[in-house]
């Protein structure tokens, strides 16, 4: 069944529907991306014939001959071959293929309901809702997964990689719906049609990941601000160039964006990667806090993927989503070392992407990419991937977020919570401190999402969806205080109640991105109609450049996302409140010395006035929205930040962290 719409979206969906007719073209296609996780390792380098499947072998021959050119390693090739690959996750692999076959049809469905396919044609669009469907159908955190032991998101998943023809033989097609669907020319008029922003990552693989600006203003109109196709190029000679949340802002890229969104019914976000040939280190060791699918729209990229570090009782305050990223660094030579290492990983996945190929990464697992070929003769200048994010950490859709807030609202102090946590310190990063000293099973439990369907039930009328819940919450609690000796008590009533409350939050976040995509999409509509209608008075010779009036530049994604991430702003702090004002009212009858209670002691605004420090959990404004950052460096009254991605912004005034 395709996800029952808000009446909101429903009437946005039915306007899109209308501006399709205005907008058929060939080019509208979409592209794809899945996610899953680990357990055996996948190694396409050096299959073992005997556990692979007929389809499996039939395609790795096949491609042996279509792709010569192979991206080569800077390390000895037997350190990356002598896994072989393993018959769990090549059974992981045509199980997701066979989830993927069954979901084409509902998928198609749900892109003729929004206007992106004519008649019984398949879609790019459909196509994409499709895979994610299949992931979650996958997912073993729910009841239907049917994946037996293997899981796919979070610590212990398992990572994937799924050629292009193996999807397009699923689809019954020569190729895939993903392929030729985003190459440079649809990003080079992107630029020109709207005002991006950028970040060049650094290629040190020895230091952590750090990002900085690709362009400054070079005036003061409207057109020296804009990030210009020359500065991206210049930018592309020293890293990777970085679109955060790119299917926000360019429209071709929101189809696909809302198809994830509305398979998971999770709000998601879609990032895009854009790296020239020969980049020796495309993006240093890092882990993310995202589960990602990843899917190769032009060029190629080498990926190597190993196993979470085991190093947490070494370094604890470590942020096992967000190692190798500002001050913390994750070596490759210190990766390659193997189980006996200081960090304890395992190389699992060395794999080639190539156009239309997809590759699933799980929160938590080193990963590092490069474009070195081999030979002269790569064939591409520019590799163009695109990362679709399952944001479950980022919503505090976790088993740890959701013990973390029953504690607070019930005014219990969180025994894992990081030394410089207080009850007034809202940002907190719940993923550093002793909760990494937990035992690994233990740790990874409590750091598992909740079930990819959690936001599509009604809690009230699912007990039987619920109570299960509940039940292995008070379990992982209580191995929490067993392990750490603490008494940390939370009732079921208070975890039902938390759960209620991240559910309706999760919701009203989920419906912001469905109509911030939707939004995107109904603007791509309009400027080709646009387009079309101007075409015949437009001179042969005349530039490509777009013409910005009044009226269209109030229309760009600078303008039009903003209000989206004001709306989560509100809905975060709303629930901050919520957790807080628990802990209050249990306390504000108790009076201080002074006789007043603690409750009427509390300045409305703390979050803004509150005294900052170095190392202090914060968020702070990027753009009008704020992100998750660490206080780095107090200047006089001004605050140097660094974001959980590692990039950095200075000088920001106190109204601008929270």
């Amino acid at each position: 069944m395709v996800r029952a719409l808000s009446s909101r979206s429903r009437a946005t969906a039915s306007s899109i529907a209308l501006a399709a007719v205005l907008s058929q073209n060939d080019d509208n296609t979409f592209l794809a991306n899945a996610f899953v996780s680990r357990s055996s390792p996948l190694v396409l380098s050096t299959p073992s014939t005997s556990s692979i499947s007929p389809l499996f072998t039939a395609h790795t021959n096949a491609n042996k001959n279509a792709c010569k050119t192979k991206l080569w390693s800077t390390i000895n090739a037997a350190a990356v071959s002598s896994n072989g690959a393993a018959s769990p996750s090549l059974q992981l692999v045509e199980h997701f293929l066979s989830q993927y076959e069954k979901s084409l049809e509902e998928g198609q469905q749900w892109a003729n309901e929004f206007g992106f396919a004519e008649n019984e044609e398949q879609t790019a669009e459909g196509s994409f809702y499709s895979i994610f469907r299949a992931i979650r159908k996958m997912d073993s955190n729910g009841p239907d997964s049917g994946n037996g032991s293997e899981k796919l998101l979070g610590l212990n998943g398992t990572p994937f990689y799924i050629p292009a023809t193996l999807l397009a033989d699923a689809e019954g097609g020569a190729a895939n719906q993903f392929s030729n669907f985003f190459h440079f020319t649809h990003f080079a008029t992107a630029l020109e049609e709207d005002f991006l922003d950028a970040q060049r990552g650094s290629t040190d693989n020895r230091k952590g990941w750090q990002v900085s600006a690709v362009s400054q203003p070079t005036g003061s109109s409207f057109d020296d601000a804009r990030m210009t196709l020359s500065q991206v190029k210049t930018a592309l000679e020293s890293g990777t160039v970085i679109f955060n949340n790119i299917g926000a802002h360019i429209p071709r890229l929101a189809g696909p964006t809302l198809a994830s969104t509305d398979a998971l019914s999770l709000p998601g976000a879609l990032n895009m990667y854009v790296t020239a040939q020969g980049m020796r280190t495309s993006a240093p060791p890092h882990t993310d806090r995202q589960d990602v699918l990843v899917v190769q729209m032009e060029g190629a990229k080498r990926w190597r993927v190993f196993t979470p570090p085991a190093d947490g009782d070494v370094k604890p305050n470590a942020d096992p989503f967000a190692r190798g990223k500002g001050d913390d660094s994750l070596p490759l030579h210190k990766l390659l070392e193997g189980r006996d290492g200081k960090l304890g990983t395992e190389l699992v996945l060395d794999v080639v992407t190539r156009e239309g190929d997809v590759l699933f990464i799980p929160a938590g697992f080193p990963h590092t990419t490069d474009t070195v070929e081999e030979t002269g003769d790569a064939g591409y200048d520019t590799s163009i991937h695109l990362t679709f994010n399952i944001d479950t950490h980022v919503w505090d859709l976790d088993h740890l977020a959701v013990r973390n807030a029953a504690l607070r609202r019930s005014g219990v102090t969180d025994v894992l919570s990081p030394p410089s946590f207080s009850a007034s310190n809202a940002e907190m990063n719940r993923y550093t401190g002793k909760v990494n000293q937990l035992s690994t099973n233990l740790r990874s439990q409590m750091m598992d999402a909740l079930p990819l369907e959690f936001l599509d039930v009604t809690l009230n009328d699912s007990p039987g969806f619920v109570d299960p819940i509940v039940k292995n919450l008070e379990r992982l609690c209580s191995l929490v205080n067993e392990e750490s000796g603490s008494s940390s008590a939370v009732s079921s009533d208070s975890l039902s109640e938390t759960l209620e409350r991240i559910h309706s939050y999760g919701l009203s976040v989920l419906d912001i991105h469905r109509d911030m995509y939707l939004a995107a999409v109904e603007e791509g509509r309009l400027r080709k109609a646009e387009a079309a209608m101007t075409a015949h008075v437009k001179e042969p010779s005349s530039s490509n450049k777009v013409m910005m009036t009044p009226e269209r530049m109030q229309r760009l994604s600078l303008f039009r996302v903003r209000p989206f991430f004001e709306q989560i702003d509100e809905l975060k702090k709303e629930l901050e409140q919520w957790c807080f004002s628990g802990s209050v009212m249990s306390e504000s009858s108790s009076p201080d010395s002074s006789g007043k209670s603690r409750e009427s002691q509390l300045d409305p605004n703390w979050q803004f006035t509150a005294p900052l420090k170095n190392g202090d959990e914060v968020e702070a404004d990027l753009g009008g929205a704020f992100f998750a950052a660490k206080i780095s460096q107090v200047v006089g009254n001004t605050y140097n930040v660094v974001f959980f991605d590692g990039d950095r912004i200075d000088g920001l005034e106190r109204d601008q962290i929270k």
